[in-house]
């Protein structure tokens, strides 16, 4: 049987996500569907195989085994935008009028998904594989570590799939050789990371990403591998990993010391490059799902920023602490008392609080997902290149969602925010919202393992401020810490557009998170490295995509009055899986329209 699964986007190579948006049209309302939901149907099922045939996360939510790395070339990226064209036409055959309000929403997604491919074709050459939170060599973690190795037949599978890496390595290099000729260079403030995290790729066998314990090698029957099968198989993967893959590996990074960082420019953001401010706002509509411009994103996020300080001074006041903001946060940056002595309790302070939601699930929400959630520890060799972690859905064979959180410096990792953190990443953020989605095999497949930048964030976004309203933080120093961590992603709207388009520089940026987060240093430093040189534009998403449900859920409020149902809303939300926050908005006007004819 089947179990929905869904590995998380943000890691793949950008050209994956385009793959994956949405579009905003207007609904129909209805005619029975017929000859176009049909034909819908048929493509949305061609689309789906298409993914379940080339795409690794598909393969790995559908417990399937990856029989081959990713392409990575320019040949297949422009038989995508090819093939999204053709995608296009057959959509323009079919009648949108003619459709019921959930096939609607399929062609929405299919329409988006490919104009986003077509559009973003002319920027292939500013795809970014190199830097930790896009690195291809760092998704090879995951494809080989969830592997299948109980069975000789398995195994073989393995080491086949083995030998494909130094050729996917080489496609790496000649990716980044080709970016460099096209004038598109990661940073050099971001080079140490970009040369580091390859170098170390580079383990012995035993040792590195391709590793296979012992503890993964019994047989699925529970008898015992064939010593003489397992050492052929040892000695074969030793072999491919110290001969071939290392010296890929090696080469990639000596490119990357030399020739690479030598055209390294000094400053940050894509608007330095030939192409960077069209690329920049293709990404800001791409990962915000919205017409917005980058200046105007910027001045939400001052906005934002206002708002938050007075809620915060607010809370201040509360606890009788007289002084500024500045000296506040000081305090609360000095006191060993809201710092967490061990990765255990990190594990245990989001744990705890994520269950004590679920156990008031239902006052909120109609039905919830049977996946089970825990946190763990990030791997350590990723904790020094990435601020806090990230959240991954059930896998292979392991049924439960993790959040990875960083377990490194924790002196710097104040535990007043852990709250907000458990219930944007796990319950009722992001666990609960993709596993539902996941589970639901009433959505068309292609819609299931969508993933929305705005939609999937905003929602997490929107799940802490669920646990505030809701009275689950009473202790005003995390209630004052939920703040904390909305400010933060607050800032992300004022220096991610200011750095990649507005021309405010790294130093600037920094700055600026200095005076309105409560970020250590180190993760002032690789936070404005992942908005500047790494994942330009995803940072959008978080306040976006939460202001936007709020804006929804108010203008539901006041549009059905005492017949709003706070339940019902979440439904409306989530039943579609992930959407575009237009299409998304209009799903709403359409199911606010629902329930005031169900009312009268």
């Amino acid at each position: 049987m089947r179990r929905p699964q869904l590995r998380r986007v943000f890691r793949l190579p950008a050209l994956v996500g385009v793959a994956m948006m949405v579009a905003a049209c207007g609904p129909a309302v209805g005619p029975d569907p017929g000859a176009d939901a049909e034909a819908l149907a048929s493509l949305a099922d061609e689309l789906w195989q298409r993914q379940v045939d080339d795409v690794v996360y598909v393969r790995l939510m559908e417990g399937l085994p990856i029989e081959r790395l990713p392409d990575l070339s320019y040949e297949k990226a422009e038989a995508e935008a090819a093939f999204a064209q053709t995608v296009l036409d057959r959509l323009a055959a079919i009648d949108e009028g003619a459709l019921a309000h959930d096939d609607w929403l399929t062609w929405a997604v299919l329409k988006r998904s490919a104009e986003m491919t077509v559009e973003g074709f002319q920027f292939y050459w500013y795809s970014n594989v190199l830097t930790p939170y896009s690195s291809a060599v760092a998704n090879l973690r995951q494809i080989f570590q969830s592997a299948a190795l109980a069975s000789a037949e398995v195994r073989a599978s393995y080491l086949e799939l083995l030998q494909q890496v130094p050729a996917y390595v080489n496609d790496v290099e000649m990716l980044a050789r080709g970016n460099a000729e096209s004038g598109f260079v990661v940073s050099a403030q971001n080079m140490p990371a970009v040369v580091g995290l390859t170098r170390a790729s580079i383990q012995p066998a035993g040792s590195g990403m391709f590793a296979a314990p012992g503890s993964r090698m019994a047989n699925a029957d529970g008898a015992e591998a064939d010593a003489a099968e397992l050492e052929a198989f040892y000695g074969e993967m030793t072999r491919i990993v110290d001969a071939e893959i290392n010296p890929a590996l090696e080469s990639l990074a000596v490119y990357l010391e030399t020739d690479y960082a030598a055209a390294a420019p000094d400053g940050v953001g894509l608007g330095q490059y030939e192409l960077g401010d069209a690329y920049y706002r293709y990404l800001v509509r791409f990962h915000t799902t919205m017409d917005v411009t980058p200046s105007e994103v910027q001045a939400i996020g001052y906005e934002m920023i206002a708002e938050m300080k007075a809620e915060m001074a607010s809370i201040q006041a509360d606890v009788g602490f007289e002084g500024t903001f500045e000296e506040f946060r000081e305090h609360l940056r000095s006191n060993p008392e809201y710092f967490p002595a061990t990765p255990e309790e990190v594990d245990e302070r989001i744990e705890s609080a994520a269950n004590a939601f679920y156990a008031r699930a239902d006052e909120f929400f109609e039905r919830k997902p049977e996946a089970p959630f825990a946190s763990r520890r990030l791997d350590p060799a990723l904790e020094a290149s990435q601020t806090y972690g990230y959240y991954n859905p059930p896998m292979g064979d392991d049924p439960v969602g993790y959040y990875n959180f960083n377990g490194s410096k924790l002196d710097e990792r104040t535990w007043v925010g852990l709250k907000g953190l458990a219930y944007h990443e796990l319950f009722p953020g992001h666990h609960y919202q993709i596993n539902r989605v996941l589970e639901d095999e009433s959505l068309p497949d292609v819609r299931r393992a969508m993933f929305v930048t705005a939609y999937t964030e905003g929602w997490g976004s929107y799940a802490t401020f669920l646990g505030l309203e809701a009275g689950m933080i009473e202790d005003p120093i995390s209630q004052y810490g939920i703040y904390m961590m909305e400010i933060f992603l607050a800032n992300r709207l004022v220096v991610d557009p200011g750095m990649n388009a507005l021309g405010m520089s790294l130093e600037e940026a920094r700055q600026h998170t200095r005076d309105n987060t409560f970020e250590s240093e180190t993760q002032i430093g690789t936070e404005t490295l992942r908005y500047s040189t790494d994942m330009p534009g995803q940072a959008l998403g978080y306040q976006m995509g939460k202001r936007k449900l709020m804006q929804l859920r108010a203008r539901a409020e006041t549009e059905l009055g005492d017949d709003f149902d706070l339940r019902g809303f979440h439904e409306a939300v989530l039943s579609p899986g992930a959407l575009p926050m237009t299409v998304l908005e209009q799903h709403i006007d359409w199911w606010i329209e629902q329930q005031r004819a169900e009312a009268e």
